[in-house]
């Protein structure tokens, strides 16, 4: 992507320079040298921010993690002019720990800052003093360090987080060559540079834990040739024979279908050769692309078969992975119950001892109800009597007629006998509505009296 002065516009394939770009004059002092900083501090430092800010924002636009100086230099070319402040924004770059060289990164992509430093202060230092000393003793080849490649590290984790959300994510339990997972990126517009970038992301990937890596030497050169994504975190990351068998009958799947594909289209132009000859009365060689268009029937009905076989061992190796995972889920749980009853005793023996006892506990303490809600009842039947007798004095009532209830031995129930001058008291005690007797009753008095 080569980057012209002046005519930028904001698109999703174009990059987006800041509105001062557009201005000669402060864009020639923007691409001057560095002055020393102690001169004009604040200069020094917002120069140096527009810069650091400008390429971060270009390398994580075109998803490009490795740079050089003279890379940075052609982009941001304006005219025939190049930037001449680009060396010194790269050493402050270095000096804050926002780039690694390449070399470095990829002799050691795990390593954080503060190893790199001890490894080589301590594990190198006759290399690294050697190099310090041929600097300060040999003029430093300019040109040679424009070329050098920096990786940017902001650049760098901005690029593999779009390569985990947008192909990771929907690719999990996969084993692709280098080349596929360059297309899957592709089709999900991550847009990253080159292969050496897309080596870098994955080094810094696998350095995460989510990819595992399987290198090949061709022509002398060390490559990554295989990418496993793993089905969940936590996955053995070493890619297995059994992943390279399972794999190989993917590749075996794949092209099956390229060449099923190739037939059904060879079928068809055969077919449609075999009524171009017949309308022009060539039967003979009509005839010809019809024996043809037979023998490509039959090939490709060994290969459909061929093809459902490889696709039902994978069918098959799926179900039994699936199988050992259910497997292992009940073997996790069942270990976990043993150790719960275990370690709360929860076992036969005690549960029913526990619960003859809660029985026998009940039992006692409806017992101990039953005794303190009979005696309760006993006193305060005793302590209403005592009130009524109490309240009866104070209103100089007499005693309630009592009665004697007389037992007949020819029947089981209880009889009660109430003499004439009680049945009166009563009688004389009851009330009418209209204040007078009748006849009928004064007469069964009178009657009653005189007997």
């Amino acid at each position: 992507m080569s980057l012209e002065s002046g005519e930028r516009e904001s698109g999703s394939d174009q990059f987006s320079f800041p509105p001062s770009w557009k201005d000669n004059a402060r864009m020639q002092v923007q691409f001057a040298m560095f002055r020393s900083r102690h001169l004009d501090t604040e200069d020094y430092d917002a120069k140096m921010k527009f810069w650091t800010d400008l390429i971060t924002k270009y390398l994580k636009f075109c998803g490009r993690p490795i740079f050089s100086l003279r890379d940075l230099q052609l982009q941001f070319m304006r005219g025939d002019q190049l930037p001449a402040c680009l060396d010194t924004v790269i050493s402050e770059l270095q000096q804050r720990k926002q780039i690694r060289s390449r070399s470095e990164f990829e002799h050691d992509p795990a390593n954080s800052w503060s190893g790199w430093l001890v490894n080589s202060l301590v594990k190198r230092p006759l290399s690294w003093s050697w190099s310090k000393i041929k600097h300060s003793v040999v003029s430093e080849d300019l040109e040679a360090s424009a070329l050098v490649e920096w990786i940017h590290l902001d650049a760098l984790n901005s690029t593999c987080d779009l390569i985990a959300e947008k192909v990771l994510s929907e690719n999990s339990g996969k084993l692709l060559h280098f080349d596929t997972f360059k297309t899957l990126c592709k089709a999900q517009q991550v847009r990253i540079h080159s292969d050496k970038d897309f080596c870098v992301c994955l080094l810094a990937l696998n350095v995460r834990q989510l990819v595992g890596l399987e290198f090949e030497v061709k022509k002398g050169l060390r490559q990554i040739h295989l990418v496993k994504i793993p089905k969940k975190d936590g996955d053995d990351l070493n890619i297995s024979q059994e992943d390279h068998d399972v794999y190989n009958q993917q590749n075996a799947q794949a092209q099956l279908l390229k060449q099923l594909e190739d037939l059904e289209e060879q079928i068809k132009v055969n077919d449609e050769k075999a009524r171009q000859y017949l309308k022009e009365n060539k039967r003979q060689m009509a005839k010809t692309y019809l024996r043809k268009r037979h023998l490509l029937e039959k090939k490709h009905e060994r290969l459909s078969i061929a093809l459902h076989n490889i696709e039902s061992l994978l069918s098959s190796v799926e179900e039994a992975r699936n199988s050992g995972v259910v497997l292992d889920a009940l073997k996790t749980g069942s270990n976990s119950l043993k150790k719960i009853l275990s370690d709360s005793g929860l076992k036969y023996d005690n549960v029913d001892e526990v619960l003859a006892d809660v029985r026998e506990t009940l039992d006692q303490h409806r017992e101990v109800q039953d005794v303190l809600s009979n005696s309760v009842v006993e006193g305060a039947n005793q302590d209403e009597d005592q009130l009524e007798q109490e309240l009866r004095d104070l209103c100089g009532e007499s005693s309630p007629a009592k009665f004697t209830p007389l037992i007949n031995n020819n029947k089981e129930k209880a009889e009660v006998v109430i003499t004439d001058e009680e049945m009166i008291a009563m009688l004389q005690d009851l009330e009418v509505e209209d204040g007078t007797v009748s006849q009928m009753s004064t007469r069964t008095v009178k009657t009653m009296q005189g007997l």
